[in-house]
């Protein structure tokens, strides 16, 4: 099951300019007049890249103006959401383009009662999609103003929007290009079954995926979908919904630290020694075994943060040959919004290069300047 948030969009950003990760936010529609401070805000930091068309910018972008499918996001009606997600990459285009409802949809579904159904014209598709805490998570929206960033904003004029310009869709129209099985542009259909419209997605296979086999990415869907289900069973009460404070959360996480028991990640997820060798792999398929492997430990709030230099074969690898073997999770903040940390930067030769660098250079410019390491006192004891 996916959890579909274009419709709540109100406005949001997305940077895709680090190597190997994807951040930013949205802005989810609150009632009308709802001050800035009071709207719901969620964040992402995600593993990988956004395809061709957005790696390497800094985007925003909103909903078109006459995009009658927009609605208020109400925090009961997603109990347990996490509004800060982190996990794999999926899909992440502005290119393509989607059938999109002309009106609502209690008044498709009337004049399809009818049988007069309004046209559901073509119209650029924004598709953004991760597989975080909560299982699979899409952002999608017809006609939605994408623009990039030309020029960042200079963060101490509060003015200065920065430069932009819009994304163009490089995409032919279906009609003039109909997608062959497995490329092409990504297709909504709508049908009315029992005064409801069910919205039926075609898209090829991620970007990602290229060459891989259907399978595979039914094999990381099942096994995201597996995961939440084992975890909702395993935590269920303890979502964040029933009445726990944050000094609760604070209290069991000292407690963990202090006390806890940490248990290896094999005891949540399974034995991991069966996993292709990174070695046996091409590009392609080490990175879907990358983000197979995200997706699951992302359940149980385990995330990894990747240095400039580290490829989706370095990340495999030192999940498999380091993290996994020696490292573990507190089953107590499982499913709590809790996430631990890993990164890349400490096993990185390049990144320890690039800090002592920086460290002779700052201590050199601390000596020209009269300073130095003790800059006190020769006689001041460390």
């Amino acid at each position: 099951m996916s959890i579909r948030l274009g419709e709540y969009i109100e406005y949001g950003e997305l940077f895709n300019t680090s190597n190997y990760g994807v951040h930013g936010f949205l802005v989810l529609r609150g009632e009308e007049g709802l001050a800035d401070e009071d709207k719901t805000f969620l964040r992402f930091e995600l593993t990988g890249s956004c395809d061709a068309d957005l790696k390497g910018k800094h985007i925003c972008f909103e909903p078109a103006e006459d995009d009658p499918t927009q609605t208020i996001f109400r925090k009961a009606d997603f109990p347990g959401f996490n509004l800060h997600q982190h996990g794999p990459t999926g899909k992440m285009s502005a290119q393509g383009w989607v059938k999109a409802l002309p009106c609502s949809v209690e008044e498709f579904c009337r004049r399809s009662d009818l049988g007069e159904p309004p046209p559901t014209p073509w119209r650029n598709h924004f598709f953004l999609e991760w597989f975080g805490p909560n299982g699979r998570v899409t952002v999608e929206m017809a006609g939605a103003k994408v623009e990039y960033c030309t020029r960042e904003r200079d963060y101490d004029n509060e003015d200065d929007d920065g430069d932009w310009e819009p994304l163009l869709n490089l995409a032919l129209p279906p009609d003039l290009e109909p997608p062959k099985p497995g490329s092409g542009p990504s297709i909504t259909k709508f049908e009315v079954q029992d005064n409801e419209v069910q919205v039926t997605e075609i898209r090829p296979m991620p970007e990602d995926f290229d060459g891989a086999e259907p399978e595979a990415v039914d094999d990381w869907q099942a096994a995201v979908d597996a995961e939440t289900k084992r975890i909702d069973r395993a935590i269920a009460g303890e979502t964040g919904d029933d009445g726990k404070t944050d000094l609760d959360e604070m209290m069991r996480m000292d407690y963990c630290m202090e006390q806890g028991d940490r248990k290896p990640f094999e005891s949540f997820l399974g034995d991991f020694s069966k996993l292709p060798k990174p070695d046996d792999l091409d590009d392609e398929a080490v990175e879907i075994e990358l983000k197979l492997l995200l997706g699951r430990l992302v359940m149980i709030g385990v995330v990894l943060d990747v240095c400039d230099h580290f490829t989706p074969r370095d990340c495999y690898r030192l999940l498999l040959d380091d993290i996994l073997k020696d490292e573990g999770a507190y089953e107590e903040l499982v499913g709590t919004g809790w996430t631990s940390h890993f990164s890349t930067w400490e096993s990185c030769k390049e990144c320890e290069v690039e800090m002592d660098k920086e460290f002779e250079e700052m201590e050199k410019k601390r000596t020209e300047e009269g300073g130095g390491v003790n800059d006190v006192g020769d006689d001041v004891p460390f």
